[in-house]
Protein backbone atom coordinates (compact mmCIF):
# COMPACT_ATOMS: atom_id res chain seq x y z
CA UNK A 1 0.00 0.00 0.00
CA UNK A 2 1.32 3.23 -0.94
CA UNK A 3 -1.03 5.64 0.34
CA UNK A 4 -4.29 6.60 2.39
CA UNK A 5 -6.86 9.24 1.20
CA UNK A 6 -9.19 11.14 3.49
CA UNK A 7 -12.30 12.24 2.99
CA UNK A 8 -12.62 16.04 4.54
CA UNK A 9 -15.87 16.86 6.34
CA UNK A 10 -16.31 15.07 9.33
CA UNK A 11 -13.27 12.73 8.97
CA UNK A 12 -10.41 15.40 9.13
CA UNK A 13 -12.78 18.34 9.85
CA UNK A 14 -15.46 19.05 11.75
CA UNK A 15 -18.15 21.64 13.06
CA UNK A 16 -20.99 19.08 14.94
CA UNK A 17 -18.83 19.00 18.46
CA UNK A 18 -18.60 22.51 18.74
CA UNK A 19 -21.58 24.09 20.64
CA UNK A 20 -22.23 27.69 17.76
CA UNK A 21 -23.49 24.16 15.33
CA UNK A 22 -26.31 23.29 18.03
CA UNK A 23 -27.05 26.35 18.56
CA UNK A 24 -27.19 27.94 15.12
CA UNK A 25 -30.23 29.12 13.35
CA UNK A 26 -31.10 26.40 10.54
CA UNK A 27 -30.60 27.61 7.02
CA UNK A 28 -34.23 26.63 5.88
CA UNK A 29 -35.63 29.47 8.60
CA UNK A 30 -33.17 31.63 7.47
CA UNK A 31 -34.97 30.98 3.82
CA UNK A 32 -38.30 31.39 5.62
CA UNK A 33 -39.52 27.85 3.74
CA UNK A 34 -39.64 24.37 5.45
CA UNK A 35 -36.99 21.90 6.05
CA UNK A 36 -38.65 19.32 3.65
CA UNK A 37 -38.45 21.58 0.80
CA UNK A 38 -34.97 22.96 1.77
CA UNK A 39 -34.42 18.69 1.57
CA UNK A 40 -36.15 18.10 -1.40
CA UNK A 41 -33.79 20.88 -3.09
CA UNK A 42 -30.75 18.77 -2.20
CA UNK A 43 -31.53 15.87 -3.29
CA UNK A 44 -32.38 17.27 -6.77
CA UNK A 45 -29.65 19.78 -6.96
CA UNK A 46 -26.64 18.50 -4.67
CA UNK A 47 -24.73 16.76 -7.70
CA UNK A 48 -25.13 20.11 -9.34
CA UNK A 49 -23.95 22.39 -6.02
CA UNK A 50 -20.17 19.69 -5.23
CA UNK A 51 -19.58 19.72 -8.88
CA UNK A 52 -18.96 23.33 -9.49
CA UNK A 53 -22.66 23.98 -11.12
CA UNK A 54 -22.68 27.39 -8.63
CA UNK A 55 -19.90 29.84 -8.69
CA UNK A 56 -20.25 30.88 -5.36
CA UNK A 57 -22.86 30.58 -2.46
CA UNK A 58 -24.66 33.74 -3.61
CA UNK A 59 -25.36 31.97 -6.77
CA UNK A 60 -26.08 28.93 -4.98
CA UNK A 61 -28.62 30.70 -2.38
CA UNK A 62 -30.21 32.60 -5.37
CA UNK A 63 -31.17 29.02 -7.03
CA UNK A 64 -32.51 27.78 -3.60
CA UNK A 65 -34.93 30.51 -3.27
CA UNK A 66 -36.06 30.34 -6.78
CA UNK A 67 -36.86 26.79 -6.40
CA UNK A 68 -38.46 26.54 -3.00
CA UNK A 69 -40.47 29.60 -3.06
CA UNK A 70 -38.15 31.76 -0.46
CA UNK A 71 -38.99 35.37 -0.37
CA UNK A 72 -36.19 36.61 1.20
CA UNK A 73 -34.49 39.88 -0.54
CA UNK A 74 -31.60 40.37 -2.15
CA UNK A 75 -30.08 41.50 0.49
CA UNK A 76 -30.72 39.12 2.61
CA UNK A 77 -29.58 36.46 0.43
CA UNK A 78 -25.95 38.22 0.19
CA UNK A 79 -25.93 38.36 4.04
CA UNK A 80 -26.90 34.84 4.22
CA UNK A 81 -23.61 34.23 1.35
CA UNK A 82 -21.50 36.03 3.30
CA UNK A 83 -22.18 34.56 6.44
CA UNK A 84 -22.24 31.12 5.00
CA UNK A 85 -18.28 31.66 3.77
CA UNK A 86 -17.43 33.57 7.07
CA UNK A 87 -18.60 29.66 8.59
CA UNK A 88 -17.22 27.76 6.43
CA UNK A 89 -13.61 29.35 6.84
CA UNK A 90 -13.65 29.14 10.81
CA UNK A 91 -14.77 25.38 10.23
CA UNK A 92 -11.74 25.08 8.03
CA UNK A 93 -9.20 27.06 9.61
CA UNK A 94 -9.99 24.93 13.00
CA UNK A 95 -8.71 20.85 13.17
CA UNK A 96 -8.37 19.24 15.99
CA UNK A 97 -4.85 18.61 17.32
CA UNK A 98 -5.17 14.75 17.28
CA UNK A 99 -5.60 14.95 13.44
CA UNK A 100 -2.20 16.42 13.01
CA UNK A 101 -1.16 13.57 15.26
CA UNK A 102 -2.77 10.93 13.19
CA UNK A 103 -1.53 12.39 10.19
CA UNK A 104 2.08 12.49 11.36
CA UNK A 105 1.82 8.43 12.79
CA UNK A 106 0.44 7.57 9.05
CA UNK A 107 3.45 9.38 7.16
CA UNK A 108 5.94 7.32 9.39
CA UNK A 109 4.47 4.09 7.88
CA UNK A 110 6.04 5.85 4.56
CA UNK A 111 2.58 6.46 3.72
CA UNK A 112 1.58 9.54 1.30
CA UNK A 113 -1.96 11.50 1.95
CA UNK A 114 -4.61 12.37 0.00
CA UNK A 115 -7.77 14.06 0.74
CA UNK A 116 -10.99 13.42 -1.56
CA UNK A 117 -13.83 15.89 -0.84
CA UNK A 118 -17.13 17.07 -1.67
CA UNK A 119 -17.25 20.32 -1.52
CA UNK A 120 -18.39 23.59 -2.81
CA UNK A 121 -16.77 25.95 -4.07
CA UNK A 122 -15.81 28.26 -1.48
CA UNK A 123 -15.02 25.69 0.45
CA UNK A 124 -12.66 24.79 -1.92
CA UNK A 125 -11.52 28.26 -1.62
CA UNK A 126 -11.38 28.12 2.29
CA UNK A 127 -8.82 25.30 1.98
CA UNK A 128 -5.76 27.63 1.26
CA UNK A 129 -5.91 28.81 4.67
CA UNK A 130 -6.33 25.13 6.15
CA UNK A 131 -3.27 24.31 8.43
CA UNK A 132 -4.43 20.95 6.90
CA UNK A 133 -2.51 21.43 3.36
CA UNK A 134 0.72 21.52 4.95
CA UNK A 135 0.11 17.95 5.66
CA UNK A 136 -1.43 16.34 2.39
CA UNK A 137 0.41 15.49 -0.69
CA UNK A 138 -2.93 16.36 -2.42
CA UNK A 139 -6.18 17.43 -2.64
CA UNK A 140 -9.26 16.22 -5.05
CA UNK A 141 -12.61 19.01 -4.91
CA UNK A 142 -15.42 17.58 -6.70
CA UNK A 143 -16.40 21.52 -7.78
CA UNK A 144 -12.89 21.41 -8.83
CA UNK A 145 -13.04 18.53 -11.35
CA UNK A 146 -16.67 18.13 -12.11
CA UNK A 147 -16.83 14.80 -10.05
CA UNK A 148 -18.15 14.01 -6.73
CA UNK A 149 -18.27 10.67 -4.72
CA UNK A 150 -19.16 8.07 -4.93
CA UNK A 151 -18.87 8.23 -8.63
CA UNK A 152 -15.74 5.79 -9.16
CA UNK A 153 -14.12 8.20 -11.64
CA UNK A 154 -13.41 10.43 -9.02
CA UNK A 155 -11.22 7.84 -7.16
CA UNK A 156 -9.32 6.75 -10.16
CA UNK A 157 -8.60 10.79 -10.82
CA UNK A 158 -7.34 11.38 -7.72
CA UNK A 159 -5.18 7.99 -7.72
CA UNK A 160 -3.51 9.44 -11.15
CA UNK A 161 -2.83 12.37 -9.87
CA UNK A 162 -0.82 10.38 -7.06
CA UNK A 163 0.66 8.01 -9.72
CA UNK A 164 -0.71 5.26 -8.12
CA UNK A 165 -3.31 2.34 -8.82
CA UNK A 166 -6.30 2.09 -6.91
CA UNK A 167 -5.42 -1.58 -4.93
CA UNK A 168 -2.43 0.90 -3.60
CA UNK A 169 -4.63 2.79 -1.78
CA UNK A 170 -6.59 2.62 1.41
CA UNK A 171 -9.95 5.65 1.51
CA UNK A 172 -11.10 6.32 5.42
CA UNK A 173 -13.89 8.31 5.65
CA UNK A 174 -17.09 8.62 7.70
CA UNK A 175 -19.40 7.15 4.46
CA UNK A 176 -21.35 10.02 3.70
CA UNK A 177 -22.31 10.60 0.31
CA UNK A 178 -22.13 6.50 -0.04
CA UNK A 179 -18.43 7.36 -0.34
CA UNK A 180 -16.66 4.12 1.01
CA UNK A 181 -18.74 1.61 -1.15
CA UNK A 182 -17.25 4.17 -4.10
CA UNK A 183 -13.90 3.50 -3.28
CA UNK A 184 -14.37 0.00 -2.62
CA UNK A 185 -16.07 -0.54 -5.74
CA UNK A 186 -12.61 0.57 -7.58
CA UNK A 187 -10.24 -1.42 -5.25
CA UNK A 188 -9.59 0.63 -2.80
CA UNK A 189 -9.56 -0.65 0.67
CA UNK A 190 -12.15 1.50 2.63
CA UNK A 191 -11.90 1.93 6.81
CA UNK A 192 -14.70 3.90 8.14
CA UNK A 193 -13.79 6.96 10.57
CA UNK A 194 -16.23 6.66 13.03
CA UNK A 195 -14.49 9.01 15.70
CA UNK A 196 -16.35 12.37 14.42
CA UNK A 197 -19.89 10.30 13.61
CA UNK A 198 -21.32 7.25 14.75
CA UNK A 199 -23.42 5.92 11.89
CA UNK A 200 -24.11 2.76 10.36
CA UNK A 201 -23.49 1.87 6.77
CA UNK A 202 -24.81 0.06 4.51
CA UNK A 203 -22.01 -2.48 3.01
CA UNK A 204 -22.78 -4.57 0.13
CA UNK A 205 -19.83 -6.73 0.25
CA UNK A 206 -19.24 -10.13 2.44
CA UNK A 207 -16.29 -9.30 4.38
CA UNK A 208 -17.01 -6.64 6.81
CA UNK A 209 -16.28 -2.90 6.57
CA UNK A 210 -13.32 -2.18 8.93
CA UNK A 211 -13.86 0.88 11.28
CA UNK A 212 -11.34 3.06 13.32
CA UNK A 213 -13.19 4.00 16.86
CA UNK A 214 -10.89 7.06 16.88
CA UNK A 215 -8.00 8.48 15.85
CA UNK A 216 -5.12 6.69 17.16
CA UNK A 217 -6.94 3.29 16.22
CA UNK A 218 -6.44 4.27 12.26
CA UNK A 219 -2.09 3.87 12.21
CA UNK A 220 -2.48 0.88 13.82
CA UNK A 221 -5.12 -0.91 11.52
CA UNK A 222 -2.52 0.47 8.43
CA UNK A 223 0.16 -1.62 9.80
Amino acid sequence: MKTVFFDLFETLITEKTRSAYRTRTPIYVKLRTTQDRLSRYWVDFGDRVMTGGFPDFTAMFSHIREEVGSPVTDREISELAQDYERRKQIVLSTVDPQVFEMLNEVRTLGLSIGVISNAMPEEALAWKSCPLQDHVDDVVFSCKVGLMKPDSKIYEFACTRMDIRPSDAYFVGDGGFDELRGAASVGMKAIQAAWYLQQEVAWPWDHPLPQAESMEDLPAMLR
